[in-house]
């Protein structure tokens, strides 16, 4: 730069500038579907941490598809609008509609595999309506062995189990007579609350018990001490008053302090 300045700028020269083209990424693909694809990846995590990652059947799996599936279609407010993704992770308070969505992050992040694979077949199937199944309004499921006594208590009174798919029950909303029956039923779940609650009861008052127990054989072997200050306590009180009142009052209160021993 330094030479062409000292020079005549007319006859300075510049070098022609190599232009580069910005390479350009991936060509837009403007035939995919991606809102389609969203709700398929959201429907397939419900499908795998809720059966497939468990191993339950295909019966199972397709069913709880269709519970996701019916509860977009409802498009409740209680289990988050009318989007398979919202019902999916839709979350009140604490608890999550569908446990696994509250996991931390790293345990439902699906890794792929054989099992994430069908759980996705399964859900492209209930989106498309290849899955086989009726249309009975299933909304709920609960798998009996891993749901606590008074949950299962609590399904049992509100809901009118449909069909059992391998390790889960599903249910359909009850009318107002059906909800009626269903609350005088007996349970074996509601059997198995009640019976938990007494022993946890029963457990109470022994605990209640003891502890009365152990206080009253505390208060006996404190009782002739107690005593025995109360009674101190009286004398150094009349002996107190005696010498405020006077010599007088002195030899009276001496007296009674002794009888009252």
């Amino acid at each position: 730069m330094a030479a062409h300045s000292a020079g005549n700028p007319a006859q300075a020269s510049r070098a022609p500038v190599e232009v580069q083209k910005v390479a350009l990424g991936d060509p837009v693909n403007r035939s995919r579907d991606i809102a389609y694809e969203t709700d398929l990846y959201c429907l397939t995590l419900a499908v795998y941490f809720e059966g497939g990652s468990t191993d339950e059947s295909e019966e199972g799996q397709r069913h709880i598809a269709q519970v996701v599936a019916e509860r977009a279609k409802a498009n409740r407010k209680i289990w988050g609008g009318n989007k398979i993704c919202d019902v999916v992770f839709y979350k009140r308070g604490k608890v999550c509609q569908f446990s696994f969505a509250c996991l931390a992050i790293e345990k439902r992040t699906a890794r792929g595999g054989k099992a994430w694979a069908y759980s996705m077949q399964i859900a492209r199937d209930e989106l498309e309506g290849r899955s086989g199944l009726e249309d009975r309004l299933l909304r709920y499921y609960m798998n009996a062995a891993l749901t606590p006594p008074k949950n299962a208590c609590r399904f049992r009174k509100e809901f009118v189990p449909v069909v059992q798919a391998g390790r889960h029950e599903f249910f359909r909303e009850a009318t107002r007579a059906e909800r009626r029956a269903l609350e005088k039923a007996e349970h074996e779940e509601c059997k198995k609350y009640e019976a938990s609650l007494k022993k946890k009861k029963q457990a109470r008052n022994t605990k209640i018990a003891k502890s009365a127990r152990k206080d009253a054989k505390l208060a006996k072997k404190t009782a002739p001490a107690k005593a025995n200050n109360a009674v101190t306590a009286a004398r150094k009180s009349a002996v107190a008053a005696a010498k405020q009142a006077g010599p007088a009052a002195q030899k009276k209160a001496a007296p009674r302090a002794v009888a009252k021993r």
